[in-house]
């Protein structure tokens, strides 16, 4: 498994975009690197490969880089931002990829924030809205990727973003926050996943959906505990892992991670 990450040199709150970030809580710049360091770690002993983004001044959220983009096939359609504070990381995230050898990038027209709302499962590709992403933008994923888009609307604006929500367990299995969906969004996912874990409030609010899995491992924020025990049920070998700082951002694991898929 590949991915990219951003180490926390620059971040802090600097403005507020979400319910989750107030600029009076700031982050303590050592416990965040402690645990970017300790998210790191965990990938390198499931032996995955971590590549990394170069930290920018002035871009504190630059370190989130699931919302950099979404990779598909060698394909890779580039953020939108919707908040003109993020704006500026969509050309380090091109030119990132772009020195990385990926040659078909798409900007979409339409506000896009990658992976935060836009997961993979199997040959779907499940699509959060209205919170950070249009959702013209889901078609315009499936145009350019080829690919079956799965409309999600988002009813919580606690979790902004999909993936602070929703949980890509396995080729049989899901994890959502039933709270933050409408119902026809609940029934399209149960409808097409044969396996739907339903986490708890306790899992939400510890940001226990913001989980990276590759089907056999899942690191999990460290206070998500039920909806741990149901991945243990599953067979997957949890790993927790402290993400408080990130948390006053509205960001967790996932946030900290984009998948680059081949």
């Amino acid at each position: 498994m590949n991915v990219l990450m951003c180490a926390p040199d620059f971040f802090d709150i600097e403005y507020e975009i979400n319910p989750w970030m107030h600029e009076d809580n700031p982050v303590v710049p050592s416990k965040a690197r402690e645990q970017w360091d300790g998210l790191r770690r965990i990938y390198s002993q499931l032996g995955w490969n971590v590549q990394l983004l170069e930290p920018v001044q002035g871009l504190p959220d630059l370190v989130f880089t699931a919302n950099g983009g979404l990779v598909y096939d060698n394909k890779v359609v580039l953020p939108h931002f919707r908040h003109p504070d993020r704006q500026g990381e969509t050309e380090k995230f091109r030119k990132w990829f772009e020195n990385a050898g990926y040659t078909n990038l798409y900007s979409p027209k339409y506000d896009f924030e990658g992976e935060g709302d836009a997961l993979i499962w199997n040959d779907v590709i499940f699509a959060g809205y209205p919170w950070r992403t249009d959702k013209p933008a889901h078609k315009e994923l499936a145009d350019f990727l080829d690919a079956t888009v799965v409309s999600l609307q988002l009813i919580d604006p606690r979790f902004y973003h999909l993936d602070t929500a929703f949980t890509i367990v396995d080729k049989d299995t899901v994890a959502l926050y039933p709270k933050a969906f409408s119902e026809e969004s609940i029934a399209s996912v149960h409808n097409l996943v044969p396996n739907v874990i339903e986490a708890t409030d306790q899992d939400a609010l510890a940001y226990g959906l913001n989980a990276v899995s590759d089907g056999k491992h899942i690191v999990v924020p460290e206070g998500a505990t039920h909806v741990m025990d149901r991945f243990r049920e599953l067979g997957l070998e949890v790993f927790p892992c402290p993400i408080s700082e990130f948390q006053k951002s509205g960001g967790g694991v996932k946030c900290l991670t984009l998948e680059l898929r081949s």
